[in-house]
């Protein structure tokens, strides 16, 4: 593998010491290296040139002072040995009480995903499962409780939706209600795949519609422009996206060039 330029390798070694990989990644993409050496900086890239030029941040990975990444000797075969017909919850107490140290049920789930461990419980309710409360009517004292917020038959919540009105997902991007049934991935479109679709036909797979001027109401089929997942990582890793349309445009075709470079240098 080709090694890096000096030039940034010294960067590293002066400006890695006390920052986080993450830390690195945003301050190296500033000083212009990227166009200069037609590289490309990301938190793995990094991270990566670190354990290769012996470069240590010293920040123990963000975690607080004390804490150790790494898990006591014997741990795995430990959970592999209890983890049988037990639920997280519990190996995660064992585990901690076992080793004296502090093991959540999210680490303990993280955990067993990572190492293939499986305890053989199922949570979900099996099909055909009947609720111990079927059939059986609620006390005065309940329905007391709940009439305030019950729905009546014929009830219209207040935040429904008609048909043909707009909305944002939770990332800002607006939507539109095409259809009253179904899940919301039919009922709702998004409104710049559709205008980009109307113009032009089905996305292709592999690809994804995207905002010269970075805003995400502007759903103007001039203001929307057509490119794959690898030149969406490209722009977004070396900010080749602004809010002037005209310069975003220049940052797809070098984004398109420097992912084609790339391509072709795998192939060989």
């Amino acid at each position: 593998m080709r090694g890096w330029p000096e030039e940034v390798i010294a960067w590293l070694r002066e400006n890695v010491p006390g920052r986080t990989t993450k830390q690195v990644t945003e301050l190296i993409n500033q000083q212009g290296f990227d166009k200069k050496y037609e590289m490309v900086f990301s938190d793995a890239v990094i991270k990566n040139a670190k354990n290769r030029y012996g470069i240590k941040s010293g920040t123990n990975g963000g975690f607080p002072k004390g804490y150790s990444s790494k898990y006591p000797e014997g741990m795995e075969s430990y959970i592999r040995s209890i983890a049988t017909g037990r639920k997280t919850k519990e190996i995660a107490e064992l585990v901690s009480a076992h080793f004296g140290i502090e093991f959540s049920e999210k680490q303990c789930k993280a955990y067993k995903k990572n190492h293939d461990i499986i305890s053989g419980v199922d949570c979900r309710f099996e099909k055909g499962h009947v609720p111990a409360n079927k059939g059986k009517p609620m006390s005065q004292e309940q329905y007391e409780k709940c009439r305030a917020t019950m729905f009546k038959k014929g009830d219209v919540p207040a935040n429904h939706m008609e048909v043909g009105e707009y909305t944002h997902t939770t990332d800002g991007y607006l939507i539109r209600k095409v259809k009253e049934t179904g899940p919301q991935r039919e009922r709702f479109e998004f409104v710049h795949r559709a205008v980009w679709e109307e113009h032009n036909g089905p996305v292709p797979e592999g690809k994804m519609v995207s905002f010269l001027d970075g805003n995400k109401d502007n759903c103007n089929i001039e203001n929307l422009v057509l490119i794959d997942n690898e030149e969406n990582l490209e722009m977004n890793r070396s900010r080749l996206r602004f809010a002037d349309p005209e310069r975003t445009k220049t940052g797809v075709l070098v984004a398109k060039a420097r992912v084609t470079v790339r391509q072709k240098k795998r192939r060989k």
